[in-house]
């Protein structure tokens, strides 16, 4: 690559960066403003949502499915800000099934569709505990994968890719609706 062709590539990323942070100024004349950016309130404090997510605990979930969502969760939210004190609890519910796709002549399966659906409830740590939010309709997550002929490791290792795919987009789904439910919180209290 020749100097001139290196400037001109380096000048143009820069006129990217630019078109970019000149989109998002003009965002937040609309009211547009990061989820997890500071909260700013009437006298000009800003608070950090982070530590509000990281105030966040897990309740236990079961069978494998759900150990893999409450693992997803936990680094979502407790290993955000370390050692941040409890204030909220997670309960979160998920059920799975499976749907046959594909079938061959002898009757074997040769494609499964997993379908997931989960429910979460946010409470406060306190007693009785408050209920702040809850999930008013169930997460619906699909996801399929093959089973190659006689690889039965190969089958396991994509069904077990296939959990991990589900946990991980299932959490992303509950871990963002938190924090705009814990965003619009704070702000209704700074408000106040």
């Amino acid at each position: 690559m020749s100097q001139a062709e290196s400037s001109i590539s380096s000048s143009s990323a820069r006129l990217g960066r630019r078109a970019a942070l000149t989109g998002l100024l003009g965002l937040a004349g609309c009211g547009f403003r990061p989820l997890y950016g500071p909260i700013d309130a009437g006298n000009g404090s800003g608070a950090d949502l982070r530590s509000e997510l990281a105030a966040v605990r897990i309740g236990p979930v079961y069978e494998r499915q759900g150990q893999l969502l409450r693992r997803s969760l936990l680094r979502k939210f407790e290993d955000s800000a370390p050692g941040t004190p409890a204030r909220y609890l997670l309960q979160v519910s998920v059920t799975g099934g499976m749907e046959i796709l594909g079938y061959r002549r002898d009757g074997a399966i040769t494609r499964v569709r997993y379908t997931a659906t989960g429910n979460w409830n946010l409470a406060t740590m306190g007693t009785p505990p408050q209920t702040i939010a809850a999930s008013a309709i169930p997460y619906r997550t699909l996801d399929s994968f093959n089973i190659p002929d006689l690889q039965f490791f190969a089958a396991d290792s994509a069904r077990d890719a296939m959990e991990a795919r589900v946990a991980e987009e299932m959490s992303e789904e509950i871990f963002r609706r938190v924090a705009m439910e814990l965003r619009r919180r704070r702000e209704a209290g700074s408000a106040a």
